[in-house]
């Protein structure tokens, strides 16, 4: 697979699929922060991520893709499933699959009946490059619309096993601030981070990012592109994201 041509493919599937309509129910923002949305009922939603991270110049790390293969549907109002594929390939080897996931999600409420939006996240995710047994996922998701306005805020616990009975943790968050310029186009940006620990580790590592995304809608398809930069020393140079969605 040729991660550039993979893009442009998103790029090229999203300008050309649909004319601009409403935005859709579960649309997303941002890249890396969720919104407080679940996907509606009776629908099939197939979603292609394409990460890119970029590591700093002389820290010895080399450049990273890692590609997912979304299938999303709603079994409720408020509550939904997805099952996740998941392929990785740094520079200069081939790509991998290197994880299956399943991820769910309820919102507690209606939308706008509460002062916030929330929704509860569960992942659970199997490796199979690094053959850990297990990793848990567990994410709070707050959203709030003013108008035209939407703020989003995350909150996150992993859990990793890994072999020989030890583990690794990650608390992390997410916020992201966008604003709707028509109903087919929002744009605006996040900050994002994570603290990393493994059971033998004796501090907390950390990465920052800060960065632009936008959104667009058409129909049945949506597409994000964003971009988060390192604000640390201990942050990679930075990581470049697009999502295309189309409901079936």
């Amino acid at each position: 697979m040729n991660e550039k041509l993979t893009v442009a493919a998103v790029l090229a599937a999203a300008a050309v699929l649909l004319a601009p309509a409403a935005a859709r129910a579960d649309r997303r923002y941002y890249g890396e922060t969720y919104n407080a949305v679940t996907a509606p009922p009776g629908g099939l939603d197939v979603e292609l991520w394409s990460t890119l991270t970029q590591p700093k110049a002389g820290s010895g790390d080399r450049q990273f893709w890692r590609h997912q293969v979304e299938l999303e549907t709603g079994i409720t109002p408020r509550w939904d499933v997805a099952l996740y594929n998941v392929f990785d390939r740094v520079q200069g080897e081939t790509l991998q699959y290197q994880a299956t996931k399943i991820e769910t999600r309820y919102r507690l409420s209606d939308y706008g009946e509460w002062f916030v939006d929330p929704v509860l996240y569960l992942e659970v995710k199997k490796e199979w490059t690094a053959d850990k047994p297990l990793g848990f996922e567990g994410k709070l998701i707050l959203g709030k619309d003013v108008g035209p306005l939407n703020v989003s805020v995350n909150a996150l616990y992993e859990l990793e096993l890994i072999p020989g009975g030890g583990r690794e943790h990650e608390l992390g968050y997410a916020t992201g601030l966008s604003y709707e310029l028509a109903p087919w186009v929002r744009a605006g940006g996040e900050v994002f981070g994570a603290w990393h620990k493994a059971d033998d580790a004796g501090d907390w590592a950390s990465e920052h990012y800060a960065g632009p995304a936008v959104s667009f809608a058409w129909g049945r398809t949506w597409l994000v592109l964003a971009g988060g930069f390192g604000l640390t020393d201990t942050s990679q140079k930075n990581q470049l994201r697009a999502i295309f969605a189309l409901q079936l």
